[in-house]
């Protein structure tokens, strides 16, 4: 077999024949005549093999990563919302005929790169809206920053449960993957009881959520005056306190539908510092590029350990649990999906007219999680259902919407 470097040689011999004797119909190489035609096939051939062989006959993730581009790149780069993004998740809302938003955060910079509502004027992403199970993602989170055992839940389901207790035995991680409210409720219970209420009131808090929220201006770095009426969040509702019952906070930060109230800029916000090993940057809303931005300095308000396990539990949830409908949604691109699901409110059966929460993160290639995409429908059925499918296909689109499924 002829070494890559002997290939490279021939090559640049060919290239120097060809860019000798462009007006003639038959060229000579190393004895072999060929039409020009055939000739410019030849050197591409040997330049394919050239470059198989010199990577060990395989191409490089790199490459594989290069034929990928994204239809937003110039704007992620200079940390711009991109209006095609915008268009896009408006198209896919309308398509379904969905009442719906989204938002889609840098996860590296914290730059919002896209946000949409399909009836603003009814819903948009600055709306307060129940957090749903999405709430057991903070609930994860104060457990494992308060390094909290493994201890595992009953992840009992009702009346119609017929396993065994010991096969309804779940972790925390476990309760994000399946979604158990159960699980949950008794997570919550251990929680307040090791910890205290004020400690757990005090993780909200610098994970972005509690009663004295940050508004307007404060919330944002920069904030475009066109996208102001948008953006600016409404401030957020977090009732609990020492005072409520064990009851009353089970519920609360397992269900997620009394006490709690939430707005997609939030949501994301949260998932951007959970994609970002802990750290929390202040996001900027612009409209215009003043060259690459490369975002502020940061808060920490998680530990990193925590963030890895919950970055964890959502790329199961998609693999395996209530998410797995867009398992394979982003196809053989190399880049996946993790998230939490919730659905509500009330009590089971779920329906069609149920509200569905996916709070998610896009991975890259490399496994770092590059982008977040927080979406909520309202009677679009489970947070498994419509709201991961639209996350999934932005995520497609910001990837490169030609990617092979």
């Amino acid at each position: 077999m002829i070494a890559a470097k002997e290939m490279r040689k021939r090559l640049a011999q060919a290239m120097t024949l060809y860019a000798k004797r462009t007006t003639a119909t038959k060229i000579r190489i190393r004895g072999l005549q060929v039409t020009s035609t055939m000739f410019m096939r030849i050197t591409l051939t040997l330049f394919l093999i050239a470059s198989l062989a010199g990577s060990g006959g395989k191409v490089s993730s790199q490459r594989q990563r290069s034929l990928v581009t994204s239809p937003c790149s110039a704007e992620i780069a200079a940390g711009i919302v991109c209006q095609q993004a915008n268009r896009r998740a408006l198209e896919i809302m309308k398509a379904g005929n969905f009442e719906a938003f989204t938002v889609v955060q840098d996860v590296r910079t914290g730059a919002l790169i896209a946000f949409a509502a399909s009836q603003p004027e009814k819903l948009d992403v600055n709306s307060q809206v129940l957090p749903l199970s999405v709430v057991k993602l903070l609930l994860a989170a104060s457990w494992w920053d308060n390094a909290q055992p493994n201890t595992q839940f009953d992840s009992y389901r009702g009346a119609a449960d017929t396993r065994q207790p010991r096969e309804r035995m779940v972790t925390i991680d476990e309760m994000l993957v399946g979604g158990s409210d159960n699980a949950g409720r008794l997570a919550a219970r251990a929680l307040r009881k090791s910890v205290g209420t004020d400690t757990v009131l005090r993780d909200f808090k610098r994970y972005g959520f509690g009663n004295d929220l940050q508004t307007g201006e404060d919330f944002w770095k920069q904030l475009a005056r066109r996208y102001e009426s948008r953006l600016t969040p409404a401030t957020g509702l977090f009732s609990l306190n020492s005072s409520a019952s064990d009851q009353n906070w089970e519920n609360t930060l397992s269900v997620g539908e009394t006490n709690f109230k939430v707005t997609g800029l939030q949501i994301s916000r949260f998932l951007q510092a959970v994609g970002n090993n802990g750290v929390m940057l202040q996001p900027v809303a612009r409209d215009q590029a003043a060259g690459k931005y490369a975002g502020g300095a940061g808060i920490r308000v998680m530990k990193a350990g925590t963030a890895r396990r919950l970055q964890s539990g959502m790329r199961e949830t998609v693999q395996r649990g209530t998410a797995r409908s867009i398992a394979n949604a982003l196809g053989n691109s190399g880049w996946t999906m993790g998230g939490k699901t919730g659905t509500g409110p009330g009590p089971a059966p779920i329906s069609p007219q149920s509200d569905g929460w996916f709070a998610g993160l896009v991975f890259d290639p490399q496994g770092r999680a590059r982008f977040t995409v927080a979406t909520f429908v309202r009677h679009g059925g489970t947070g498994g259902g419509n709201a991961a499918k639209i996350s999934a296909e932005l995520a497609r689109y910001l990837i490169g919407k030609d990617i092979p499924r």
